[in-house]
């Protein structure tokens, strides 16, 4: 899967990741302690603890993700089911899901360029996103 070879994240690639949701779901921001208001791309995200907090947080659920893909996908399942269950109880709103998707995509793209960003390695993220 070539998924595999593109992974990787940064607090700086997370910030995008994040910036682009914001845009894509301004109430977004709210979860966060953030204005509606506020600008997504301001660095003030950067500075919010709650914001970093769960950008670590964030990378370290989808390293565990990545190493449980195959024999231990029906843990995985639980684990994510749970997960989303407690992102609801966060305010989280479902269709807030497939927005954080296309933000991930688009920053990896991004990040990639488009001669790296092959569709084959889109249609591995757009599996391993679900």
């Amino acid at each position: 899967m070539l998924f595999f070879s593109t992974w990787f994240l940064t607090p700086l690639f997370l910030f995008l990741v994040w910036s682009r949701l914001f845009t894509l779901e301004p109430e977004a921001q709210r979860i966060f302690g953030f204005p509606k208001d506020m600008d997504p791309n301001s660095p003030d995200v950067l500075k919010s603890t709650r914001f970093i907090k769960h950008a670590k947080y964030f990378i370290q659920m989808i390293d565990k993700a990545l190493s449980m893909l195959g024999p231990d996908i029906e843990i995985l399942t639980e684990i994510l089911l749970e997960l989303g269950e407690k992102h609801v109880r966060y305010g989280v709103k479902p269709e807030y899901f497939p927005s954080m998707g296309r933000a991930l995509i688009d920053t990896v793209q991004e990040a990639l360029g488009e001669k790296d960003f092959t569709s084959d390695i889109k249609a591995d993220w757009v599996e391993v996103y679900g």
